[in-house]
């Protein structure tokens, strides 16, 4: 399907009101796109303040809100009606245990079916987002192996007793990654056998940079886990591998870039992770930068056991390593630098309220 452009008409965001979710609408609207934005509840401020004073700035694109559940057939086909892109970023998470894992891997792909469906029926959409994830990009692989877009998290999974749609209940990590591949690919088919639009997925990595609302703080994720260290809190994810970071501004403009790009088609996917080996650090590194961006804080670091492992293998196991070099040579994305990204996300939770620094 042909690339599209703001003058062609409004595009939709599912999950508008979420960390990425928020992002895309931003970046879209800085192209001037009229945005479509869907929530679930348009009684909650928390979700739609941010959004709606978005309007206030200087962007010439404009927004209005729109209510729909990702779970309820046929709550998108008035948002979606006369829209020339939909962008689902739209999810179930398990973070801070809102979801049991069963319910992320059902509600993914049956949410999913639903968004496709009013897709389908309104027959105005030539470009879909879907904002997938590295998670349907890693697989085991020996330390130091560099991912690229032609990675899916089923390789090497043969004699994987771990990776069975039997463990669902009891491997959340393993039913989200999952779910994301089979929604991934389910979305492709779709779109190849509807043929009036194109799919193109976003597979971001460690998402970090500017939080603009309390409801992105959700417990668990990786703006949580800086909001934890500038309070002194050891930091026990990912500590004993790297965190592969990515800008959530860097993730809305991709997406907008992807439904402009004249390159994209359907199948086409872009993993969006650090730029270089910059944003590929350990969580040592990781709280070295953030002392140097925050000099009066007292920032916490990873366990004690790091230096087990760094003193016995030289440094943690090195992966995930990927490079968003696609989304940059394709789309022509320019990225923020990894101190950009982590200054902005820790100043902004500090600024909404959501930290209080452990002051030296």
């Amino acid at each position: 399907m042909p690339a599209v452009k703001s003058l062609d008409g409004p595009v939709a965001v599912t999950g508008a009101s979420g960390y990425i979710g928020s992002h895309v609408v931003v970046a879209l609207m800085k192209h001037g796109y009229n945005v479509h934005a869907c929530i679930t509840d348009l009684n909650n401020p928390e979700k739609t303040d941010h959004l709606l004073k978005l309007n206030q700035c200087d962007y010439s694109g404009q927004l209005d809100l729109f209510s729909a559940n990702l779970l309820e057939e046929g709550s998108y086909d008035i948002p979606f009606t006369d829209c020339i892109a939909v962008l689902h970023a739209a999810t179930p998470m398990g973070y801070g245990g809102a979801n049991t894992p069963h319910q992320v891997y059902d509600g993914m792909l049956n949410g999913t079916k639903n968004i496709l469906n009013s897709v389908k029926k309104v027959g105005t959409v030539k470009r879909f987002v879907y904002t997938s994830s590295f998670a349907a990009i890693h697989h085991p692989m020996p330390s130091g192996y560099i991912f690229t877009e032609k990675d899916w998290a089923t390789d090497n999974r043969d004699n994987d007793p771990s990776w069975s749609h039997n463990r669902i209940d009891e491997d959340g990590v393993m039913a989200y990654n999952m779910a994301k591949i089979e929604t991934e690919l389910m979305c492709y088919d779709f779109a190849e056998k509807d043929g009036r639009f194109d799919v193109i997925s976003a597979c971001p990595n460690s998402v970090l940079g500017p939080v603009l609302s309390k409801v992105h703080n959700s417990v668990g994720s990786w703006q949580w886990c800086i909001g934890q260290m500038l309070m002194r809190v050891t930091c026990k994810r990912a500590w004993n591998y790297l965190w592969n970071i990515v800008d959530v501004r860097d993730v809305g403009e991709s997406q907008v870039l992807m439904i402009e790009s004249k390159v994209s088609k359907n199948r086409s996917r872009y993993q969006l992770c650090a730029t270089d080996e910059s944003g590929e650090i350990n969580v040592l590194q990781l709280q070295a930068l953030l002392l140097k961006l925050f000099p009066k804080v007292n920032v916490g670091g990873p366990p004690d056991e790091i230096h087990a492992i760094i003193n016995k293998y030289g440094n943690v196991y090195q992966t995930p390593l990927a490079h968003c070099d696609k989304a940059r040579k394709e789309l022509g994305l320019e990225t923020h630098s990894v101190e950009d990204t982590l200054r902005e996300t820790g100043q902004t939770m500090i600024d909404l309220g959501l930290v209080k620094p452990n002051w030296k």
